[in-house]
């Protein structure tokens, strides 16, 4: 059984886009999907509920974000779960191919089940354009990182073959059940919303699972993951930028992050590019 999580809020254009392409599946029969639906004012539940019949639904209040919406989610799942399942945890902003699931499945089975596995993102308007999928550390201390093919098109990756990264993205990764057992869950109270699954891909490795990326496996994201333009500086903008749960930029997650994850040599210089960083993407969102 493949146990499919998808963490929602709102955007039910979206979600509707997500779950026809998970009924279009060659091994939908074998899908368990789960909302975690927090606090969706759009009629999100009601039309789930009605269109999607054997879609479970989990309630949430607003204040769970990714990293609740997902903890929850595996924790209802983890309950239920059997010997030999999967957890494929999916944003409703993704649209997934025919076979995606079952490739994700045959590559972490051919790794003998020790890997999380995630696909290739493309952008769903070209089709072709690879966006963010998964990131290599080259230096902790410098805090260097690369993400792996982002810009290329699809079709100029000849070498298909998966590749280890360091740092997996959360928009789809499929996980052995077992794991979680070794690793426990995604850590949403450090992390509630960004974060979450950077921590959470540097921890696995703690207990002997690799991340392996598959250029051979497609997702599109139809939601285009472009940096809000600000009119003007001013605290609000500032404030949002900073310490918003929902930017990327948020420095208290960039502190927890480097005092979990970062090395000790490396910790202080990790967080001060960090932070330098965070205000280069601040500037360069006013236009």
């Amino acid at each position: 059984m493949i146990h499919v999580i998808i963490p929602v809020h709102n955007r039910l254009k979206k979600t509707i886009t997500c779950l026809k392409s998970l009924e279009k599946q060659n091994i939908y029969k074998n899908l368990r999907i789960i909302i975690v639906n927090d606090g969706s004012n759009d009629g999100t539940k009601e039309h789930i509920t009605k269109n999607f019949p054997q879609v479970n639904i989990i309630n949430g209040d607003g204040s769970l974000f990714w990293g609740g919406a997902i903890k929850l989610g595996i924790e209802y799942v983890l309950k239920k779960k059997k010997a030999g399942d999967w957890i494929l945890i999916l944003n409703n902003d993704v649209e997934l191919t025919p076979a995606t699931i079952a490739q994700l499945i045959s590559i972490s089975e051919n790794n003998k089940r020790k890997s999380l596995v995630i696909p290739l993102t493309l952008n769903a308007k070209n089709r072709s354009t690879v966006i963010k999928s998964g990131t290599i550390v080259k230096s902790w201390l410098f805090n260097i990182t690369k993400h792996v093919f982002i810009g290329m098109k699809n079709e100029e990756i000849t070498n298909k073959q998966p590749i280890i990264v360091d740092i997996l993205t959360g928009r789809c990764v499929l996980h052995p059940i077992e794991m979680f057992k070794l690793t426990g869950n995604y850590d949403a109270i450090n992390f509630k919303h960004y974060g979450c699954d950077d921590e959470f891909s540097i921890r696995v490795k703690k207990y002997g699972y690799s991340i392996l990326l598959c250029p051979s496996t497609i997702i599109f994201l139809t939601e285009n993951e472009q940096v809000t333009k600000y009119k003007k500086i001013n605290f609000q903008n500032f404030f949002h930028t900073f310490f918003s749960v929902k930017s990327s930029s948020n420095i208290i997650n960039k502190f927890k992050f480097t005092i979990k994850v970062v090395p000790k040599y490396a910790k202080l210089s990790f967080f001060l590019i960090a932070i330098l960083k965070s205000f280069y993407i601040f500037f360069k969102k006013k236009h």
